[in-house]
């Protein structure tokens, strides 16, 4: 029985009977008449601003930062419309990003679906969840927009007469903004017009995209450690996002779910929230050690002195997370607590605009000249004089966020192998010990020497190239890790999609059927090769963070594709021939070591710019240096053709017995159903020939009785929907 007055509590995911539903509030999928409680919670957002705003000008006084701008003191005068209008677009801009990036996660991967069959169509709630991430989206990209002028005023100062707009998209920090500005657009247009989960999942995608780049920013984009700084600063801006964003939205829409939904989603964000605080503090901490330096100028500077008010708001806000997960079906107490760690962010993003408009303790920006040039080109010098074999073994250069991905693969995985084994079900060593040695070869390959000398060096970055295509790939490809994410997650029964759903629907897509196919892998593979190293790509990736972070992704997941197609257990959207496989094969690392003979016998240097500007090796030696990496590429091509050719072979051996023992165990189940209708088929033939067909099933026989030939040709069905690799099935 409910008790009087009050709402009925659904006991499950769905909407609660419209009939039964409380003046005020509406059922899940519903939109209730505004109410008093809803318009005080429509201006949190407006009181959050306020107070980020604050917390960002008292940042910047603090620092000294906003004192010198007003008094005069800086390089450049600075406009009042700089100076107070900076602050307070980019609060609405962080506040655009955060209800972008909290709307579409919340839609996507926290709210329950409308009904089990109904898995993509967007609900009222789901839907009025969007066109919050929409009208987000909307703000960040125009407050994005207003920051390049904003940039060029700053730059040129006031009456100096310049145009601030074109300033300002000329430099790298103008046409930054305004490629978030299109990512943030595209996410609103699709959050705004879609109509179901998967155009919102593209909506949160470029959502994503933006964030990312905004860790090219401010002190990140110019820092000295140039890759960890700008990886770190990445981290820390999506880890805000994701928890600032999410517990926004879940705020905003908490009037309007019924409280079993708000319990399911408060679990469901839970556990992003971890993930989240996490890489806040990871991020943070790499920051800090990059831009304090030392424990003295965190405890003496004001700079420091800041970073300690956030560390410690962090330290808050995760205890109140943790107290949060307590008392997940408590509305009251999730209102209060929301409100509270809603209030402590929006300080915490102000001291971050503080922090982002001031000079550290250590400078961040080294003058491109003389012995320096190299440092501010690469962000750090190789690890000695001399370069040997050895060197690519012993030598190290952290990519702390590289380092940090390997590790919580393998705790993943590692989690997901517990899970099963403690349920009863078995997970071969021959799967956990590839993936974990691949997991070891990415951080060797991101973070050994292969890495310290890849942007010095050609030969070198060959050697990483082919560790990034041809040895970590294969070895993730042997772990199986989808096959394991599937039996190790539960499924949502909601008409909802988590990770797995959208893994196992990305695995059904067009696309992946599209892409799963042997040549078009083999070409991603190795036709790749010529378009990146003999056009200007190759060069720019070396000069841009953006470029090597995409350059090591391509090669990642060109490498991933084509191992999944010629030797991977995971399941696969159709069956291959295995003759095709092995064709593929042949042909796509034998170019591959052509493609190696190609570069030893260029006439001319490969971003030859780059390394002319490094200043570390003539001409001469540049040019033996080229010469070593495509012999390397050349030789080394073979062994993994040889590995490949012999783990297809070997597959293919396997699921030839797996398929003979399959029909035993169906012949056993339907006592040779099947043989028999096939000998009754041929009896038929034979009566109905007369002699002449006596004759002919004796020819194929050799006896008068019956045929015991099985028919060839695979004869278990299959459930609709369902993909098969390996002996694996999943349903989709």
């Amino acid at each position: 029985m409910n008790s009087p007055g009050r709402a009925p509590v659904d006991r499950g995911v769905g909407p609660a009977p419209a009939a039964r539903a409380t003046p005020g509030r509406a059922p899940q999928g519903g939109v209730a008449p505004t109410s008093p409680g809803r318009a005080r919670i429509t201006a949190i957002p407006a009181i959050l601003l306020a107070l980020t705003v604050a917390a960002a000008l008292g940042g910047l006084t603090v620092t000294g930062a906003l004192p010198a701008t007003l008094s005069g003191a800086t390089l450049v005068p600075a406009s009042p419309l700089v100076t107070w209008g900076t602050p307070i677009i980019t609060a609405l801009h962080h506040l655009g990003l955060l209800l972008a990036i909290g709307a579409g996660g919340t839609v996507v991967l926290l709210l329950p679906g409308p009904s089990r069959r109904e898995v993509t169509r967007l609900d009222p709630l789901r839907r009025y969840t969007a066109r919050i991430g929409a009208a987000g989206a909307l703000l960040w990209a125009v407050c994005a927009l207003m920051l390049i002028p904003l940039g060029g005023l700053e730059a040129t100062g006031s009456g100096s007469g310049l145009d601030p707009w074109g300033v300002g998209i000329t430099g790298d920090l103008g046409r930054l903004r305004a490629a978030v500005a299109v990512a943030a657009l595209i996410a609103a247009l699709f959050m705004g017009l879609g109509r179901s989960t998967v155009l919102v999942a593209w909506g949160l995608a470029f959502a994503g995209i933006g964030t990312a780049l905004l860790g090219f920013a401010g002190h990140a984009g110019a820092s000295l450690d140039h890759t960890n700084a700008v990886n770190a600063m990445v981290l820390h801006l999506l880890g805000v996002a994701v928890w600032g964003g999410g517990l926004l939205v879940i705020g905003l829409i908490t009037p309007r779910t019924s409280d079993a939904v708000l319990a399911t989603t408060i679990r469901r964000f839970s556990a992003w929230a971890l993930a989240a605080v996490v890489a806040l503090a990871f991020g943070g901490v790499v920051s800090a050690v990059i831009r304090v330096g030392s424990w003295g100028a965190l405890v003496q500077s004001p700079y420091g002195w800041l970073v300690l008010v956030k560390t410690a708001l962090l330290v808050v806000l995760a205890g109140l997370g943790a107290a949060q997960r307590q008392r997940l079906g408590e509305r009251v107490r999730f209102r209060h607590l929301a409100l509270t760690e809603g209030l402590l962010m929006a300080v915490a993003i102000g001291a971050s605009i503080g922090l982002s408009r001031s000079a550290p303790p250590v400078p961040q920006e080294v003058p491109a000249v003389g012995d320096l040039r190299t440092l501010s080109l690469v962000g750090f010098l190789p690890p000695s004089d001399t370069f040997t074999v050895a060197s690519l073994f012993v030598d190290v250069e952290m990519d702390w966020a590289a380092f940090a991905l390997a590790l919580a693969m393998a705790g993943f995985y590692v989690a997901g192998v517990v899970r099963l084994r403690r349920r009863g079900d078995a997970w071969s060593l021959r799967r956990t010990v590839p993936f974990l040695l691949g997991c070891l070869a990415f951080t060797w390959v991101m973070c050994g020497g292969v890495a310290a000398w890849g942007r010095f060096r050609f030969d070198a970055h060959m050697v990483q190239h082919m560790a990034m295509m041809m040895i970590v790939p294969p070895l993730w490809v042997l772990g199986a890790p989808v096959t394991l994410l599937s039996r190790a997650m539960p499924p949502r029964s909601d008409g909802s999609r988590g990770i797995r759903e959208w893994v196992l629907a990305a695995l059904h897509s067009g696309y992946a059927r599209f892409v799963s196919s042997p040549p078009l892998a083999g070409v991603f593979f190795a036709g790749s090769l010529v378009i990146f190293y003999f056009t200007p790509l190759f060069e720019a990736a070396m000069y841009h963070h953006l470029g090597h972070v995409l350059m090591t992704v391509h090669f990642l997941l060109s490498g991933y594709l084509f191992a999944w197609v010629i030797i991977g257990i995971d399941p696969s959207t159709r069956p291959i021939n295995p003759v095709l496989k092995i064709i593929t094969l042949l042909v796509t690392l034998t170019f591959h070591a052509f493609f190696g003979v190609a570069l030893v016998s260029a006439t001319w240097l490969i971003a030859e710019d780059w390394y002319l500007e490094l200043g570390m090796y003539s001409i001469e030696q540049l040019t033996r240096i080229q010469i070593a990496g495509g012999s390397f590429m050349w030789a080394v091509s073979e062994v993994p053709t040889v590995l490949y050719a012999v783990l297809a072979v070997v597959q293919w051996s396997r699921s030839e017995d797996r398929r003979a023992r399959q029909w035993d165990r169906k012949a056993d189940r339907d006592g040779e159903a099947e043989l028999a209708a096939y000998n009754a088929y041929l009896a038929g033939l034979g009566r109905g020939s007369g002699t002449g067909g006596r004759a002919h099933g004796a020819s194929h026989s050799g006896t008068d009785g019956p045929i015991n030939a099985r028919p060839g040709g695979e004869t278990e069905s299959r459930a609709a929907g369902d993909i098969q690799r390996g002996g694996d099935t999943v349903e989709s």
